[in-house]
């Protein structure tokens, strides 16, 4: 009878173990997914409040052809600040990507586009015809034209 009582103490405590064992799996995983929506949730706000529009005219995207530059402007349409400095933005062409020659905001001074303000992107490129053109801020967020470059 003895036996008896020390064998359930023992399936009694094993059960607690894995008990336990589960109940902390559970709590970690929990602390995991808050820190990953808080995370993913802290970079989505950033997106949303930074927000720029090409405005182009899809029809006629201006090219200087002999330094070889085409030129996009964007409009920040965000409630934040962009910076627009040419290495905080990327440049896409056609699946590939260009290196941007310079940056300005128009009738302003700096590297950085207010809400509203208008910004000026000068690409390396010098092909013309109906391209696909796309611009990264440092943020990830991204606008496309697709339009004829003269």
């Amino acid at each position: 009878m003895a036996s008896n009582v020390f064998s359930e103490v023992i399936i009694f405590v094993s059960v607690l173990i894995i008990t336990a064992a589960v109940a902390g799996i559970l709590a970690t995983s929990t602390h995991k997914i808050s820190l990953g929506i808080s995370s993913k949730g802290d970079t989505l706000s950033t997106q949303l409040s930074q927000d720029f529009e090409i405005i182009n005219d899809p029809g006629n995207i201006p090219r200087d052809s002999i330094n070889g530059i085409s030129t996009i402007y964007i409009k920040n349409t965000g409630k934040t600040q962009i910076s627009i400095q040419s290495d905080m933005l990327t440049a896409i062409i056609d699946g590939e990507l260009r290196d941007i020659s310079d940056t300005s905001i128009i009738n302003g001074a700096g590297n950085v586009l207010s809400p509203a303000e208008v910004g000026k992107i000068e690409i390396d490129y010098n092909e013309t015809g109906f391209h696909k053109i796309k611009i990264v801020s440092e943020q990830g967020v991204s606008r496309t034209i697709t339009g004829d470059v003269n």
